[in-house]
């Protein structure tokens, strides 16, 4: 866990103002046979999280998710998946062969009322994702 200034992209779906807003951000690496698989990383409004377990530094976890637990639901979510290549972080971190391509889904999640609570970036190596999903027809 680290407390940060927001990037431009994460702060502008958070409605933060870029230049004086902080966020509290939880970075994970998903291993699968131990060997890194992707990055999940959780960015919320630093005023939002202020003494909930989103602040402690160890691994934290809640039925129904942290922000929940502290009353803080997330009603809707907007999904973006994005493909580009890695950056230097991104291959050191998850291991990735060259020229490998990584997918980057984010997901904001909403309250009811349509305040954004959360930024989740998820990093997906190319070699070893598939992305698929079911749309209704109705």
């Amino acid at each position: 866990m680290s407390i940060r200034r927001p990037p431009a992209d994460v702060a502008e779906r958070l409605e933060l103002d870029l230049a004086t807003a902080l966020t509290v951000v939880r970075e994970r690496v998903r291993m699968v046979d131990q060997d890194p698989h992707a990055r999940a990383d959780s960015c919320f409004p630093e005023e939002l999280v202020r003494g909930t377990p989103a602040m402690l530094p160890e691994d934290v976890s809640a039925p129904g998710g942290v922000l929940a637990s502290v009353g803080l639901i997330q009603a809707r979510y907007r999904d973006e998946i994005t493909v580009r290549m890695p950056t230097r972080t991104e291959i050191e971190k998850l291991n990735l062969p060259a020229a490998t391509p990584v997918a980057v889904h984010m997901r904001t999640g909403y309250d009811k009322d349509g305040r954004p609570l959360r930024v989740m970036v998820t990093v997906l190596p190319g070699d070893r994702h598939v992305i698929a999903y079911d749309v209704s027809a109705d």
